[in-house]
């Protein structure tokens, strides 16, 4: 019997129950393919107590003694794989999955590597014994959700900011483009502040009572009486999800940058930018566990502007400050790039920028040039087909959890349109929060429900007969 054949035979009919894999590196997602939303979303994280005993989920942030908080992946690839194993099983048995009759669609990032994928499909089918497999890259999965196949995706996640354009719903690999310029980019400028003002921070389950005070005023609380030993990581990980409640409830993007607006415009009779965005009406005021608040007023703008101006916030402590980062990303695959139409890719060693008559110019590759947001996209978008460009620009989207901050798609869509005055640029951001989080499963939950996507589908036959090379090759470029 043929692949094919025997494909057919496991996933002839349309009631195929596929389970959709979204693993991220703040959150993983697992749920049916067809449902709108994934039934679990969990941390990307594991609680580890003593050498044998792992725990997910929300329990994770129970205390206990002598228990290790660790990631799983980093960069949205896995980084420890036993603990991967432990918590997709952990998670399948809650869904009651049957390996054996029903297959899996992966999500991973445009830059997993072919041992990295070559890793996790042997996983699935020598681990799990999936009856069935699929890799999607995540950009296509969010193209296929918006039903835009020609597209530009801008991802602003938790480890990384990824920019990929999509032809014909394949990844254009090299004219990709990738920071760590995102979430927890903004998380450590968070902690760093809050440390340079000395002000405590502890975890809601220590405060036995507080009394509310305001900085500069010193906190006013009292501890509960814990005789546990807690780690250094288990703190770290119940301070970052303070970070992140501060990220996601003070943060705003100013609608210009903040770089341009320091010196007030003499032909003007009102504030400067700076002195507006320091204006009470737009100060807020967040709470720490211990009660005590402290006010924001141009602070919470600055965090944000580094999004577009990675330069614009000063590490107090120099060792957490980031390296200059280009964008420019390398792949390696086994395989050649797709290269829509047959057209002929340019010189890899240098990038192309249009010109005021519509000519490409070479540009050489800046290793130390650091780019923000705006900068990533208008390179991406130059070094795109002439003939692509124009399609490419009108179908913008904009996803991922960071990206929910609060006028970042307005202040994005002035600069592209700015940068980009010979393209119409048109941004497609999903109104629902929920929604553009897990826009990703939901894409993949989309193509995998498809009528005629279960001929895409690797069977444990297949992988048995040919090989985890070469269904790497043939059939997941």
């Amino acid at each position: 019997m043929s692949a094919s054949s025997a494909t057919t035979n496991v996933y002839g009919g349309d009631e195929i129950n596929a389970i959709v894999l979204d693993a991220g590196s703040y959150n993983t997602r697992i749920g049916y393919a067809g449902d709108d939303f994934p039934k679990i979303t969990t941390p990307s994280y594991y609680a580890q107590v003593g050498n044998n005993k792992r725990i997910f989920g929300d329990d994770i942030n129970v205390p206990r003694e002598n228990c290790e908080i660790k990631p799983i992946l980093k960069d949205s690839l896995i980084i420890d794989w036993d603990a991967a194993i432990d918590q997709y099983t952990h998670y399948f048995q809650q869904l009651k999955i049957e390996y054996r009759e029903q297959p899996i669609i992966i999500t991973e990032p445009i830059w997993s590597e072919f041992g990295y994928r070559k890793q996790l499909i042997e996983t699935m089918f020598e681990n799990f014994e999936f009856a069935g497999i699929f890799l999607a890259k995540s950009p296509t999965c969010v193209s296929f959700q918006q039903g835009r196949p020609n597209c530009l995706v801008i991802d602003i996640g938790h480890d990384s900011i990824s920019v990929t354009p999509v032809i014909d719903g394949i990844c254009l690999l090299k004219n990709s483009m990738r920071t760590n310029y995102s979430g927890k980019f903004l998380d450590d400028q968070i902690e760093d502040f809050v440390n340079a003002k000395e002000i405590i921070v502890e975890p809601t389950f220590k405060i036995k009572s507080k009394v509310p005070t305001v900085y500069p005023n010193p906190a006013n609380y009292k501890l509960r009486d814990i005789n546990l030993k807690l780690t250094d990581s288990y703190m770290n990980y119940q301070k970052m999800r303070i970070w992140h409640e501060f990220k996601e409830t003070v943060l705003e993007v100013p609608e210009r940058k903040l770089s341009q607006a320091q010196q007030k415009d003499q032909t003007s009779t009102g504030p400067s930018i700076t002195e507006f965005y320091s204006q009470d009406s737009h100060k807020r005021l967040f709470e720490f566990p211990t009660g005590q608040s402290i006010t924001l007023g141009i602070e919470r703008f600055q965090f944000a502007e580094s999004i577009f101006d990675p330069t614009i916030y000063k590490f107090n402590n120099k060792s957490k400050a980031y390296p200059p980062n280009n964008g420019e990303i390398e792949i390696k695959t086994s395989y050649g790039e797709y290269r829509p139409l047959k057209r002929i890719r340019k010189a890899e060693s240098t990038q192309s920028t249009p010109a005021p008559d519509g000519t490409e110019q070479q540009q050489p590759v800046i290793k130390d040039q650091v780019r923000g947001l705006s900068q990533l996209i208008t390179h991406t978008l130059s070094t795109i087909d002439i003939d692509l460009r124009a399609s490419v620009a009108h179908n913008i989207i904009v996803t991922g959890g960071v990206s929910i901050i609060p006028q970042l798609t307005e202040r994005l869509y002035n600069e592209l349109s700015n940068n980009n005055p010979g393209l119409k640029i048109r941004l497609h951001a999903v109104g629902n929060t929920s929604e553009r989080i897990n826009q990703g499963w939901i894409g993949a939950s989309v193509l995998a429900s498809l009528g005629t996507f279960h001929q895409m589908w690797v069977t444990k036959e297949e992988y048995e007969e040919a090989g985890v090379e070469r269904i790497l090759n043939q059939r997941f470029r």
